[in-house]
């Protein structure tokens, strides 16, 4: 048994030698094998090693080239150790120079690809107890990309110190055609794998086509324990920062905002963060810079933003430890709006979360109120004062790189001081990407006001929404819809469209028919300007269509109607009136002929009757209304005005009154010349001129009998009329108690400075004097006439006003 023992151990310890023997001599071929081996399962080919050597202490390489382009190449890697050493836990030490890689960024794939995913292979399995005392000399790594090239020199050492901690000393000297800087790391292993050190970076530079800075340094002070970062402290400062271009999601169209090109004078960041999780301070601060998007540039830019950050494995957060500050000094811009004064943001919420390549966002700002300015060529610019109340901009950006968020503004007001117009409590909610029912805005305006002594429109609000109602995967086609009002009724409606393929769209405004009854609704509940009107009744309605396309206005009209109306105002009522306004072009009003105004009745202590306006609206520079025909029955007779055409725009107006058949009779009664009566029928011209402030001229006005009739006046009168008529007094006076005329005149003229002055020319004869003598009188009356023209003035004036409100709606 001893015997055969023997003999296998023996057979056992030959075969042991033999072994050991052949891995010796074969030692150099089976560690080529095994590095090229492990190279290959990294993608990188090995392709040559000049020199290959290991002892039982040492391990030499030279000459070693890898990759399919020999991206990698080794001068020199000495490995050297003592097992006794290795067992006392005493690191080995490595020795590289000429360490050169080239890595080409432009291809896929490349070396640096293999390279990362070798070090995310081990970095799960990665411990640090203890770094190899190492000494790195002449080596580099070569960046080629599109941008430029890079070479990034590396060199350094890693020593033993004092109880048995590390001292690592590693530089990093970057330079390049787009880069430069100094990168040196400072630290300090222990033998539990605690390190702690600083990395500082010098004389920076960047230099590339989105980008560029002219110098940026700082330092970072770390901490790790067990592979995880415990401890950061970081100070960074760049100056004069230079971004071009810069690109925008694309989830975002390009037409929506362009950022040209952004200048920072200066950018710090300063934090600290500790624990696991890691979370700690970061402040943020600009001074100094300017701002290019499209056509709007913006100078003197600051920002303070004291961060709070949250990290771990699978989640960052930032959010604010307090308000963040973000001011504009100066804003200038290439269209004709001018920002007066400078123009800040305090930011109270930016909660900004990463996690499984999601990105969430909310963000609340609060600008302050400023003063807009929009240039005219021939008028004062338009003044408007912005409250922008607080604006949150909350929403992600998911994976596919498709966001969703919505923007919702509150509380905002502004004043057109030079309007009179306000309006508050102004929000909106913006829908950005895919939102339900494809809602794109909501909006509303609590109170929009005309703050005047005597107010066009009664306090009204206003409410509305924008949507896109394209089917799934078709252009945008844009609808709008607003609604206001008072509180009472909600009488204001806009709707509109416009399709983003075609350019065509649409906009139409209504006043939807409002129904007036002394019990119900009156006029002074939208206007205070109507206020004076009483027992108003009857329909009004208006409305407004405007239609577009690519090459610009397509269509535009409108139309006004009063149906029934009738109120009463002071002394006067007027009774069923009937407006009918069809306006073909809005930009350049316009309309068809015969539009009409209709009135059954207006008493104004006389009373008007069936007062008919016919009229038509011509364009031109200055809009015009043709005059067709006006006219209107009084005291049996009928009043019309000469075809004219009215300048809305002027002060002054020359009309042609005609009278035929006004009652003499009547006619007499409502002058007031005492004792003065007689019968027949008037015809005749009246010319009037009317200024502003209801200034009336009349010059040279006559107004005939159409036939001989008869006049009389009782004698107490006659004798003041006739004191000075000469040695026939009496026969006169006895002749006027029954005077048979042939011919009656009357004639008018009134100056603005002075009243109406009326004479009474005479023909005629008293069959009982003188034997039927005839006789000429001139009399000059002091009389009420005035009430009657004033009367005929007033018709006139209220189609006139309706006629010119017409226009103002434009």
């Amino acid at each position: 048994m001893s015997k055969h023992l023997k003999t296998w151990l023996l057979i056992l310890t030959s075969l042991i030698i033999i072994v050991g023997a052949g891995l010796y001599l074969f030692r150099h071929s089976l560690l080529e094998a095994l590095i090229s081996d492990q190279l290959r399962k990294q993608n990188i080919p090995l392709q040559s090693v000049s020199v290959l050597d290991v002892s039982l202490n040492a391990l030499r390489l030279q000459g070693l080239t890898a990759g399919v382009d020999k991206e990698m190449r080794v001068d020199k890697i000495l490995v050297t150790w003592d097992f006794s050493d290795l067992l006392a836990g005493k690191p080995i030490a490595i020795e590289i120079s000429g360490l050169q890689i080239m890595l080409d960024l432009s291809k896929k794939p490349s070396l640096s690809d293999s390279l990362q995913s070798m070090t995310s292979a081990t970095e799960k399995d990665l411990t640090i107890p203890w770094l190899p005392i190492l000494s790195l000399r002449d080596s580099a790594i070569h960046f080629h990309s599109t941008a430029g090239d890079l070479t990034v020199a590396l060199f350094g050492d890693i020593t033993p110190g004092q109880s048995g901690n590390q001292a690592v000393h590693l530089s990093a000297i970057v330079s390049g055609s787009f880069a430069q800087t100094k990168v040196m790391l400072a630290a300090t292993l222990d033998r539990q794998g605690h390190m702690q050190g600083k990395i500082t970076v010098s004389e920076g530079t960047l230099n590339s086509p989105e980008i560029q800075i002219s110098r940026f340094a700082g330092e970072t002070t770390f901490a790790l324990a067990a592979r995880h970062l415990q401890l950061i402290q970081t100070e960074f400062m760049l100056s004069d920062i230079h971004l071009s271009a810069i690109p925008l999601p694309e989830s975002v169209p390009e037409q929506t905002f362009k950022l040209d090109n952004m200048t920072i004078n200066r950018l710090t960041l300063k934090g600290n963060a500790r624990g696991s999780p890691l979370s700690g301070e970061l402040d943020l601060n600009v001074d100094g810079g300017h701002l290019a998007a499209e056509s709007v540039t913006i100078q003197q830019m600051s920002i303070s933003l004291p961060l709070q950050v949250s990290l771990n494995q699978k989640i960052a957060r930032v959010g604010l430890r307090n308000p963040g500050q973000i001011r504009f000094g100066k804003i200038d811009s290439s269209y004709d709006l001018i920002l007066q004064g400078p123009l800040g943001f305090s930011i109270s919420q930016a909660n900004i979360e990463w996690a499984e390549n999601i990105l969430k966002h909310q963000i609340a700002v609060t600008p302050t109120n400023f003063t807009l300015l929009a240039k005219q060529e021939k008028s004062p610019a338009i003044e408007a004062k912005i409250r922008p109340g607080e604006i949150v901009l909350s929403g992600q950006l998911n994976v596919d790189k498709k966001y969703q968020g919505e923007v919702t503004l509150s509380n905002a007001a502004l004043l057109l001081p030079q309007s009179h117009l306000q309006l508050k409590n102004i929000s909106t909610n913006l829908h950005l990407g895919t939102t339900q029912a494809n809602k794109i805005a909501d909006f509303s305006i609590g109170q929009l006001q005309h703050l005047t002594s005597e107010p066009l429109f009664a306090p009204l609000s206003v409410s509305g929404s924008i949507r896109n109602e394209a089917v799934a995967g078709k252009p945008a086609v844009y609808a709008l819809d607003i609604a206001g009002g008072v509180s009472t009724v909600r009488y204001l409606k806009i709707t509109g469209k416009h399709a983003s393929d075609s350019g065509n769209g649409m906009l139409k405004a209504e006043i939807v028919p409002l129904r007036f009854s002394p019990d119900g609704l009156q006029p002074d509940a939208l206007s205070p300007l109507l206020g004076s009107l009483d027992d108003v009744s009857g329909l009004f309605s208006a409305s407004a269509l405007i239609k577009w396309s690519n090459e610009g206005m397509r269509d535009s009209h409108g139309a006004v109607e009063l149906q029934n109306v009738s109120f009463a105002r002071e002394a006067a009522k007027i009774d069923n009136l009937n407006v009918t306004l069809h306006i073909e072009d809005l930009l350049s009003p316009s309309s068809q002929p015969k539009q009409a105004i209709t009135v059954q009745r207006i008493d104004l202590g006389i009373p008007l009757e069936n007062l008919l306006v016919s009229y038509q609206i011509e364009d031109g520079e200055s809009p015009r209304i043709i005059l067709e025909k006006a006219q209107f029955s009084m005291m049996d007779g009928v009043v019309s005005l000469a075809p004219t055409v009215i300048n809305p725009a002027s002060a002054r107006s020359e009309i042609l009154i005609h009278i035929d058949n006004l009652n003499l009779t009547t006619f007499f009664d409502l002058i007031q010349v005492k004792g003065l009566t007689g019968s027949g029928h008037l015809d005749g011209d009246i010319p009037i001129i009317l200024e502003e402030g209801n200034q009336v001229t009349i010059k040279n006005g006559r107004l005939a009998a159409k036939a001989p009739g008869i006049l009389r006046l009782k004698l107490e009168k006659a004798s003041q009329l006739l004191a000075s008529a000469g040695e026939e007094i009496n026969l006169l006076l006895k002749a006027l108690q029954d005077f048979h005329y042939t011919e009656l005149t009357l004639n008018l003229d009134k100056s603005v400075t002075h009243d109406l002055i009326v004479k009474l020319s005479l023909l005629g004869k008293n069959p009982e004097v003188k034997k039927g003598r005839s006789f000429r009188l001139n009399i000059k009356l002091e009389t009420d006439i005035d009430k009657i023209l004033e009367t005929i003035n007033q018709g006139y004036n209220l189609s006139h006003e309706i006629l010119r409100g017409s226009l103002r709606l434009h």
